[in-house]
């Protein structure tokens, strides 16, 4: 689906929120019409985040998809249907912006550490080997002694790029327990390597 080019539409709170709580109850109609009267609108806030069509056009897609299935997390006396709709759409764009940063820093640094230490190459020797020999082996120890859930969030957000948000998403968990995983988790590593 590709976002339409159309004017503004005209707010009317109460006709959006009959649509959203069309939507939480399964209401196909309710979806199309709110994705018809917003997708421009949505697409173009996605876009000034990003600054990338094709990035948006996908960003735009799991903005609706997931306003299929968490329609019923709208509550009209925190605000409007088009800033719930808006800040979901923007909150995803930063998700989005900051987990190709991610991915971007972790490539620079495998490719900087490719330039150093190419394949075949001895690399390091005497202690300064035996050293990360000893650090990488109590680093493998303290992620044996997590969780499996906070093995599953930290592998996914430092070996994946996902955002915490595209995590919980995709475990369908809320983003707090998500973060708390995460957080326990990193804290129980650095622990654990501090005292090795």
């Amino acid at each position: 689906m590709k976002p339409n080019s159309k004017e503004a539409p005209a707010y009317d709170d109460a006709l959006d929120e009959a649509r959203l709580k069309g939507i939480a109850n399964g209401d196909r109609q309710s979806f199309r019409d709110l994705y018809e009267r917003y997708d421009g609108l949505l697409f173009t806030t996605i876009e000034k985040v990003l600054n990338d069509r094709e990035d948006s056009q996908e960003v735009l897609q799991e903005v609706m998809s997931s306003l299929w299935r968490k329609a019923h997390l709208y509550h009209p006396g925190r605000g409007r249907p088009i800033t719930w709709l808006a800040s979901t759409a923007r909150n995803r764009a930063i998700d989005r912006l900051r987990s190709k940063q991610r991915q971007s820093r972790l490539k620079s640094a495998y490719t900087d550490e490719m330039d150093v230490n190419p394949r075949g190459s001895t690399g390091l020797s005497g202690p300064e080997a035996a050293s990360r020999r000893d650090t990488c082996s109590a680093v493998r120890s303290a992620v044996m002694e997590l969780t499996d859930v906070q093995r599953e969030a930290i592998e996914k957000v430092y070996f994946e790029g996902l955002t915490q948000q595209e995590i919980a998403d995709q475990l369908g968990e809320p983003l707090g327990t998500v973060k708390a995983r995460i957080r326990r988790g990193l804290a129980k590593l650095r622990k654990t390597v501090e005292v090795s």
